[in-house]
């Protein structure tokens, strides 16, 4: 008893109180060593022992740990346990957790994000480092504050839904989403002049809605679609009040001070039509120094200027993709959009249209490759900027020659890698993937006989988990697809010796004789019904079944003896 007194008053004197929650597991004289070393002070080594969720950071000096100075970063500065059971570990200071200086941490609370409570942006859910994911999966039970990344789409979600691969804040300031103050659509592809620059935003820029339900959350349903959107012509907002008698380009008459606004564009450069080069189409507005100059290390120019072919004056669009092709193939002055590319056209190229193919828009196959915009050469960008014209480049790409032609490099492959070795033009056809080229009796190891040949195929090749329909491996046997109507009466029979594909029932290969029964039905045995004999059986489970295997075969298993055993013993 003394001893055991003894031991009681000395864990009383060396531990100086209750570890909180967190840490209980600690608890005990036998543990102090885990976080005091040789029953020393607190060391980070033995700390981060446990917290490997923080090596990361403070080794890449990253986050409030690892931007705190070495000589400083002891854990009970602000981590301070022995406080009892129901203590907080993080000590917040004065001003409590809302008082914390968040740029501590390397993120700097601005705008609108410092009104923000704690946990909104503390959520599991938008954690990205991988550590930090991996020790709340460990321990469903930790809180934590770290993990999260800092770019918009860590937390918010994207209201433009991919349309820009620009980042946030080229438009948008922490002060709030509305307005873009960084924007300026004269950056755009589309400056707005004269009565565009009082046109709403949605009178161009269509609304849609977008109800998919993600984390985060959008703010809206509903979003303006800005990109891609047409802009080359005005009759892609306009409608052609001439109905096309004037031709394609309204900017020979109108102007976008105003629809009344006349002008005659033909008539103002009339003088050029007493040149070798005459101005049609587009030609008609392009500034007079975009060709002649002057500029920066450029005097103007009038005459012996090269104008022969497109280039002399346009930089490639198309990035080197189309080198072989002549400009005035796809195009015309009228306009570089839309080209005059037809589908009697695309026939010559190395990829004929058929089928269902034709009616394909063309930037399904042609998507845009922003890495086009990077292979325009420097010295052509300096050239442009000091001639102060723009940089209009195509980024769609035409060039196919590395591009994968087979069905799999457009499409997904819906089967799931079940029919490896073979193309997809072996079941299905150009015109409709839906119209096939597959013969079940003979494209496959089974043949559609009887009734199976009416049975949906869905009931056969049912649809998976992954959304795939299972066509491979399925087995073959009539167990496969269906129950045991006779319940392991005839365990090691084969279906089809008693039954056809032409219906279960009637038995048509069964006969009442030798191989199958040695009870062979005669006189009137042969006209009574198979259920007098073969009588339904009641299962534990409530299933019915016909009893074959073990029926009675001698007279009294069915019969009544009408004699009251007068000639028991007699042989038949």
């Amino acid at each position: 008893m003394a001893v055991l007194v003894a031991g009681s008053a000395r864990g009383d004197l060396f531990s100086p109180g209750e570890l909180a929650k967190p840490h209980s597991g600690l608890e005990g004289l036998a543990n102090c060593t885990k976080c005091h070393p040789e029953g020393g002070r607190l060391s980070q080594a033995t700390c981060l022992t446990c917290h490997v969720e923080l090596k990361q950071g403070i080794a890449a000096g990253t986050g409030l740990h690892g931007r705190i100075a070495q000589s400083a970063r002891a854990c009970e500065t602000c981590h301070v346990d022995h406080q009892g059971l129901e203590a907080q570990l993080i000590n917040w200071g004065p001003a409590g957790k809302r008082g914390f200086e968040h740029s501590k941490s390397g993120w700097s609370l601005k705008g609108k994000h410092a009104g923000v409570k704690c946990d909104v942006c503390h959520d599991p859910r938008r954690i990205e480092v991988a550590a930090v994911t991996k020790l709340l999966k460990e321990h469903p039970e930790r809180r934590t504050l770290l993990g999260l990344g800092t770019a918009c789409a860590s937390c918010h979600f994207d209201e433009h839904r991919g349309q820009f691969e620009a980042p946030c804040h080229t438009c948008h300031q922490e002060t709030g989403w509305k307005p873009a103050p960084a924007f300026s659509h004269d950056a755009t592809d589309y400056p707005l002049k004269g009565l565009h620059t009082q046109v709403g935003c949605a009178k161009c820029h269509a609304s849609e809605t977008d109800a998919a339900k993600t984390f985060p959350a959008p703010v809206s349903e509903t979003f303006l679609r800005f990109a891609p959107l047409e802009a080359t012509q005005c009759t892609n907002c306009h409608k052609d009040e001439h109905d096309g008698r004037f031709g394609a380009k309204c900017s020979s008459c109108h102007s976008v001070n105003g629809w009344r606004v006349i002008r005659n564009a033909a008539q103002e450069r009339g003088f050029h039509e007493n040149t070798r080069f005459k101005l049609k189409g587009e030609h008609l507005d392009v500034p007079c120094t975009s060709c002649h100059g002057p500029s920066p290390g450029r005097p103007a120019k009038f005459k012996n200027l090269a104008f022969g072919q497109c280039t002399d004056c346009h930089a490639d669009a198309h990035v080197g993709q189309l080198t072989k092709a002549d400009c005035k193939d796809c195009h015309s002055v009228e306009g570089f959009t839309p080209p005059r590319f037809t589908l009697a056209d695309h026939q010559r190229t190395p990829f004929a249209l058929e089928g269902a193919h034709q009616v394909v828009g063309c930037g399904s196959c042609h998507q845009r490759q922003r890495s086009l915009l990077e292979a325009v050469p420097a010295a052509l960008k300096k050239k442009l900027k000091l001639e102060r014209r723009p940089l209009l480049v195509s980024t769609v790409r035409f060039d196919m020659k590395t591009a994968d032609l087979s069905c799999g490099g457009c499409h997904a492959d819906v089967h799931r890698s079940q029919f490896t070795g073979k193309t997809c033009e072996t079941c299905h056809t150009a015109d409709s993937f839906h119209q096939l080229r597959f013969v079940h009796d003979a494209d496959s190891r089974f043949a559609l006989t009887g009734k199976h040949a009416q049975v949906p195929c869905a009931q056969c090749h049912p649809q998976t988990k992954t959304g795939a329909v299972r066509y491979k491996p399925l087995e073959t046997g009539c167990a496969s697809c269906h129950a045991d109507p006779h319940v392991g009466q005839f365990k090691a029979a084969v279906c089809s010796k008693c039954h056809s594909t032409e219906g279960f029932a009637p038995a048509t290969e069964f006969k009442h004789a030798p191989p199958f029964t040695t009870f062979l039905l005669e006189g009137r045995h042969a006209e009574v019904a198979c259920s007098q004999c073969h009588q339904a059986v009641t299962l534990r489970n409530g299933t019915k079944v016909s009893r074959f295997v073990g029926a009675p075969t001698a007279c009294e298993g069915c019969h009544a003896d009408f004699h009251k055993g007068v000639f028991e013993g007699f042989a038949p």
